[in-house]
């Protein structure tokens, strides 16, 4: 079969989407940094017309920031925005894992898969790639549910949130433990032991919370927010 045309286009807005989106993670682009297009281009060896398609993705995710005649900027996040999109994320995604058809075989060893690499790039010195892992074995999870208006949402709030995880995950004992929750939650799927795995889950979140802005203003800062960690 002849290859489409298009696919090297796709291919090349693909791999200009995830290396921008890693260095938005990493802090190499800080909050608040404009993209230089030429220089950016060059820089992962694409052309202008699919990096500004990798752009305007990461703009409508809300990674970026376009502002009309003066180019993209790394979105800056307040605090306070971050706990609402936690809690938010709390929300949803309690409503898609209480309604998820129990995992298949199959589908069992794809997420144990993506939890071995994970493992994997828990103690490795490119630790990175482990965001992107962390937010594919959650949205797989949720996908099991029916509800896909709730599922599209919850994956644009993931995308908001990939800095926030990122900031959690250069401790190494927070990767570790990350880790070793999946382990856990995926116990609880194989089971198909629907309370353990909603308690689980919330476990999993309060376990990377601690010291983050509270939810609500005015909340107890001792208190134990939300994570999508």
């Amino acid at each position: 079969m002849t290859p489409s045309p298009t696919a090297p286009k796709a291919k090349a807005m693909e791999s200009a989407l995830q290396r921008l989106r890693a260095k938005v993670i990493s802090g190499e682009l800080s909050p608040g940094e404009q993209i230089r297009q030429q220089e950016m281009a060059e820089e992962l060896g694409v052309s202008r017309v699919p990096l500004r398609e990798a752009l305007n993705v990461l703009a409508d995710q809300g990674l970026l920031l376009h502002r009309p005649n003066s180019g993209y900027f790394v979105a800056k996040r307040a605090p306070n925005e971050m706990a609402q999109i936690r809690r938010i994320l709390q929300l949803l995604e309690t409503e898609l894992l209480a309604s998820i058809e129990w995992p298949d075989a199959q589908c069992m060893q794809e997420l144990r898969a993506l939890n071995d690499e994970m493992r994997e790039c828990a103690t490795a010195e490119d630790w990175t790639p482990l965001v992107r892992l962390n937010r594919e074995f959650h949205i797989q999870i949720y996908a099991l549910s029916p509800y896909r208006l709730i599922l599209e949402e919850v994956k644009r709030l993931w995308a908001l949130a990939d800095v926030f995880i990122a900031t959690k995950m250069a401790d190494g004992s927070a990767r570790v433990r990350t880790v070793q929750e999946h382990d856990q939650l995926l116990e609880c799927l194989d089971a198909r032991d629907m309370p353990r795995c909603l308690d689980m889950m919330e476990l999993h979140r309060r376990s990377t919370s601690s010291g983050l802005p509270p939810e609500r203003p005015g909340a107890d800062r001792r208190s134990s927010p939300v994570s999508v960690a």
